[in-house]
């Protein structure tokens, strides 16, 4: 697994590309309506310290930037990837500062699947989109490669997102984001 492209985009472009580009390309239009954030990103240093501490992971060292995806729009973030064996972990908090086309690329799964979505895609994959500790949610487990993702947007601007491979399953990721003080992130501004 290649954990710098979201594994939810790869997917969810197999799940239904056909259906959903429509979708994705109201959201794109509307959020380039109002393509300027409309706030400012919280520094990067308001976001490396809610990166989670987990027993038994390791935690390698923290990254943080800034990504401009054009002129008007782009994200902060923190990152940090977590080991523990052969299992790899990467925890992303991100500042998307409301910019639609940010989120998109964040959280794709989030941002395009209906509320209580569910679906399938063969050979072993499964996407959901719920509801987490109040925030809309979604995630991706394939169990035949043991790789997947849990993705959290909070307010409407701010992403906590775990990837990972090598997993025993879909709960490590979530445990990951449970992890993250969600309530801190959200007041964030």
């Amino acid at each position: 697994m290649t954990m710098r492209t979201s594994i939810g985009f790869k997917v969810l472009g197999a799940v239904a590309v056909a259906a959903l580009a429509p979708l994705v390309t109201l959201t794109a239009q509307s959020a380039g309506q109002n393509a300027k954030p409309s706030a400012p990103f919280v520094a990067t240093s308001a976001l490396e310290p809610l990166l989670p501490t987990v027993d038994g992971w390791t935690k390698g060292p923290a990254r943080a930037d800034r990504v401009a995806i054009s002129d008007t729009t782009g994200y902060a973030f923190a990152e940090a990837v977590y080991t523990n064996g052969d299992k790899k972990v990467r925890v992303t908090i991100a500042d998307t500062a409301s910019g639609g086309d940010s989120l998109i690329s964040l959280a794709t799964m989030v941002a395009t699947l209906p509320d209580d979505y569910t679906g399938d895609v063969p050979p072993a994959s499964k996407v959901a989109r719920v509801q987490f500790k109040g925030s809309p949610a979604a995630s991706l487990w394939d169990s035949a490669k043991a790789e997947g993702e849990f993705t959290v947007v909070v307010g409407g601007r701010f992403v906590a997102k775990a990837e990972g491979s090598h997993l025993d399953s879909l709960d490590t990721l979530r445990a990951f984001v449970d992890r993250i003080d969600l309530k801190r992130l959200g007041d964030l501004k």
